[in-house]
This record gives structure tokens, sequence and C-alpha cells, in this order.
């Protein structure tokens, strides 16, 4: 009898299904981790994206303050923006085009103030004697010292400089201990390592002396800057005077009275990378930042340290591989510039690409140290203006940014790549098939939803441009029936994606804008009207667009 066999064969084992959770990159852009070892929190595409404690933001947009040309396109760039200090009241000023402009109110043909300039590259420090009212006094190496006393601009008369110059050679400025200081240039252009000041509480009439610092630094150079740094968290005795050569030695000196060797005193002469350009020291709370080869980096940390190692104790030591590239490529070009914006907790590093036409801004939010990168903003120079950020562009104008939810009439191009999972489980392939992004919007919006496999950057998918419309349209619904916008929508719908690997990165894209078709077809609602200045259009409100987490749906499949 022939034996029938009753074994059957197993049927093939279904995948196994698991919802993940990836978390939105809090911690910010990671240009210094290896993408397979990046923490889940970060992000190695951060564009336009804030990190913020709890969520990443969609970026704010930016709108035309005021405009030095014939419309908002034609002006010459914005190089230097002042900003004048006085008590209970500020002024701002726009240097374009060999002119100083007086850009204070919004929508109006700016007045010149000064003309006849040669440079538009402007240092300046606001100052106030004891009872006497504040100025501010501006500098750049080539044309004669101004001065602004609230209402008036003039030349002031300031004699006994080294060597014989004039103010035409003052190319840098700072306050200390109720001293103006000048970083002076030689008869013909040339830096030098000479530093002169004036008697306290002065801003004309004959210097009180000079500090010839060529004999302390080994490396050569010129003295390119001069910091005022604060030990003890205020304005007191340990107020520092840091003065910083172009080859990156620091030369730190005590005391109340340079006249007088009994009160004034070398600290020590330390070295840093050298700095990039005269616009590379910026207070940041009471430390100073230094813009520097090796990145950015806090005189109070990076003293102590070899130069070989500034770049561990670094504030860009996140972005460490992007800093090294710009810094290696651009650390010529004129533009760069620290600044910090309270309002939003940020901290600014503009990047000039290419001078005059081409910008980038790497950002930080100073509560969590975390960065991302701005695009969009082609900025020469930033400022701070009734707790507002302006800044000034290639076309003559000047702009105030974190001002409405469009780049003038353009989108706002946004774009992150979370930092590549393995889910737990390397030696497993996955496929994943629905993204759930787990969003706070201010209206309704689809972003773009990609996923990148194996440590590419090949996701495909186009950006969906979106109107910010979260209730009735103008012109179109109907007067006392149509809802009017309210409040904010949590947007929580699941995306069909495709992506089969090992390791995977969630990609979200949009093209925000919150203008009408209409507005940014025709730009109807900014232009010149008998010389003024309009707009009815553009709104003045932040986008609010938040991404807090990702669910993903994973098919575990088999060890490979």
């Amino acid at each position: 009898m022939r034996r029938v066999s009753t074994l059957q064969k197993d049927p093939f084992p279904q995948p196994d299904v698991t919802t993940k959770i990836v978390p939105s990159p809090t911690d910010g852009w990671d240009a210094l981790s290896p993408l397979a070892a990046m923490d889940p929190k970060r992000a190695p595409i951060l564009n336009n994206w804030v990190p913020r404690p709890g969520w990443v933001e969609l970026r704010g947009g930016y709108n035309i303050w005021a405009t030095t040309g014939a419309t908002y396109l034609t002006g010459q760039p914005v190089e230097t923006l002042i900003i004048y200090r006085a008590l209970g009241s500020e002024k701002m000023f726009a240097a374009s085009g060999g002119i100083i402009y007086d850009t204070s109110t919004q929508f109006t043909s700016p007045t010149p103030v000064v003309t006849g300039l040669q440079n538009n590259r402007w240092q300046w420090v606001n100052f106030t004697p004891a009872l006497a009212a504040t100025v501010i006094q501006i500098v750049n190496g080539v044309d004669q010292l101004r001065m602004y006393d609230g209402t008036t601009w003039t030349i002031p008369v300031i004699t006994g400089l080294p060597g014989g110059v004039s103010t035409a050679n003052i190319r840098n400025i700072a306050v200390q201990k109720r001293r103006i200081w000048y970083v002076l240039n030689n008869g013909i252009g040339q830096g030098t390592t000479i530093a002169a000041f004036m008697p306290t509480d002065a801003i004309t009439g004959p210097i009180a002396g000079s500090l010839d610092l060529g004999a302390l630094w080994n490396k050569g150079g010129y003295l390119q800057a001069i910091a005022n740094w604060t030990v003890d968290g205020g304005s007191g005795p340990n107020d520092y005077a840091c003065f910083i050569s172009n080859k990156g030695q620091v030369s730190i000196y005590q005391g109340t009275d340079p006249t007088s060797a009994s009160t004034w005193s070398l600290v020590g002469t330390f070295d840093l990378p050298p700095p990039i350009s005269d616009r590379c020291v910026s207070r940041i709370g009471s430390d100073v930042g230094v813009i520097t080869l090796q990145g950015v980096l806090p005189i109070s940390t990076a003293l102590p340290f070899d130069p070989s190692a500034d770049r561990s104790v670094a504030i860009t030591s996140r972005i460490q591989n992007q800093m090294f590239q710009w810094a290696s490529l651009y650390n010529q070009n004129f533009g760069w510039q620290l600044i910090s914006f309270p309002l939003q907790t940020l901290l600014f590093l503009n990047v000039p690409i290419a001078t005059n036409s081409n910008q980038v801004q790497g950002v930080m939010n100073t509560l969590t140290g975390a960065w991302c990168q701005f695009t969009g903003w082609n900025a020469n120079c930033f400022e701070i203006f009734n707790n507002n950020l302006y800044w000034g562009d290639n076309f003559g104008n000047v702009n105030q940014g974190y001002m409405g939810g469009s780049d003038l009439f353009s989108t706002i191009n946004a774009d992150m790549q979370c930092a590549f999972n393995y889910f737990d489980d390397p030696g497993r392939t996955k496929r994943m098939t629905l993204v759930q992004p787990l969003l706070t919007v201010s209206g309704p919006i689809t972003p773009s939803i990609g996923v990148d496999v194996s440590f590419s950057n090949s996701t495909t998918s186009a950006p969906v441009t979106n109107f910010t419309t979260g209730g009735a349209l103008w012109d179109v619904a109907l007067w006392d029936q149509a809802l009017w916008p309210s409040g904010l929508i949590y947007e929580t719908n699941w995306l069909s994606v495709t992506a089969l690997g090992h390791a995977m990165a969630i990609r979200m894209k949009i093209s925000f804008t919150s203008l009408s078709s209409s507005d940014i077809a025709g730009a109807f609602d900014l232009g010149v009207f008998d010389s003024a200045l309009f707009d009815s259009g553009l709104s003045s409100s932040n986008p609010i667009l938040q991404v807090i987490a990702f669910n993903a749906v994973l098919e575990q499949g088999g060890m490979i």
C-alpha cells in the first residue's frame, strides 16, 4: 500500500505591520554627524524650518519696509543699516549708492541725509556721554567720520590721530569704559596695529592717546576689530577690551584708564582662528561671538583652548562641516554678520555666497542651540529696529523679516529631511506605505511627503503650492453667511508613500504663501503712487505651520 503524506507546506508568513513614531527634528540641522548614526531628533536638511522646543515650524516671510530706488527692484545694494537708539526713540538709516537715507518710517520715500559718499560699508556705535545726548558715530576707512545727534548729521572735528591721518582712515569703531576707540588705517588705506582712543565721555576734540599692538602679535597682520567682553555679566570692573588681529591673535586688556599704567594692564595675548570681515564680532548676552574660519567662537570658552580644538566649543559645532565650506569658499565676500533677534529667540549668521547677489543664513534657536538654514532672504546686512528684524537687500530695499506668510510676492520654499532611521532593526528590510504628519496650521495645507532610502537624497516629489484660506474668500463668499477664518487646525491625514530599504528618512517639502494668486501674478497691492509706497494686500501676520511628529506604517521584511 502506498503511503500518503499528510504534511502540508506552511504558508509564507505575512509581513509584520507596525506603526512607528518619527520625531520632528527639534534638535535642528546636523551638518556634523554621520548619516548612519544621526540622532533621530536632528535633520541633515532643514531649510526654512525653524526648530522649536516641541516642534519644527515654517519661518516667517518678509515685506518691503522702504526702498531707496525709484521702484522696489531698481536701487543699488543696501550695505549698511544704522540704528540710532536714544532714550525712548529709535531711528533707522540705510547706506546705498553713496547716500545715507532715513528709513525710519514705513512706505515713504526715504530722505537722503548724507550724500557724496564713496563707500557704503560703515561700522558704527551708539554713545551717550555723561549728562549729554546720545550720538552715533560711523566710519568706513574711506569717507570722513560722520556723527548724528538725533537731529543733525555732521563731520566732527577729531584731531591728533597717530601718523597725521584723518578720520577717513578710521576703519572700525568700538566703545569701552565710557571711551570711543578707533581702529586705524595708514594714509594709503592699509590696516595698522594701532588703536586710538578719546578722552572719557568725549565725542570731539583731540584724542587722549593710542595703543600699538604690533609688538604683541608674532603672526603679524593688522588690527581688525575691538570687542568689549564682560566677564561679570554686566557693565563693571571686569569689562575687558579685546583687540583682535586679522591673523586671529587677541590681546586682552583690563582697567579703566589706558593713559595710566597703574589702572590699565595687559591680561594676555591668545590665539584664535583668523576672523572673517570687519563685522566679525557681536555681543551675545555678556559674551562676544567672533566669526572665524573655524566657526563662530564665544571668547569666554575659546580662549583657554588650543586653536586646533576651537571648533569643539564653537557655537556652530552642530553644523561644522557646512560652516567649514562656507568659510573656506566665501570668507573674502562682503556681508558676513552675526546678530541676535530676541523677539524670535534666534541668532542669525549671514553668509554671502556672492557679494551683493546671493546670501543665505545659518539660524540658531538661542534657547536650544538647534540650527536651521534660511534661503530666499538675499541680505547684505541685518539690524534690530524697535525690536523687529530688518535687512538690506541687493536691490536698494530695506525689508522687514518675519512679516507675513510670503517672501514679498514669492512663496516660502521649505525642505525637511528627517534623520535616517533603522527603526530599531538595521538588519531587516522595511517597506513604508503610509505617513501621517501631525501638524498644527493656521489654514488648510497639503505638503509634499516622500521617503528617502539608504542615505540617498533623491525624493522627486514636487512641492505643492498652498494658499492659506482658513475661512471665507473675499469677493466670493456671501456676506453674513460665510464663515470667517478662526483658530488653528490640527492636520492628521494619512498620506500614501512607497519606500523599501533598511534605513529611511521622511522628507517633507512645501511651497507656502499667504497671498492670493492675483497678488502673485500682478503684484497689484504694492506700488508707487504719487511717490508714496502703498500696501493694502500683504498680510503682516506670520504663518503657523508646526510639525509635531510623524507616524509611519511599516511592513517588516526578512533579514538581508
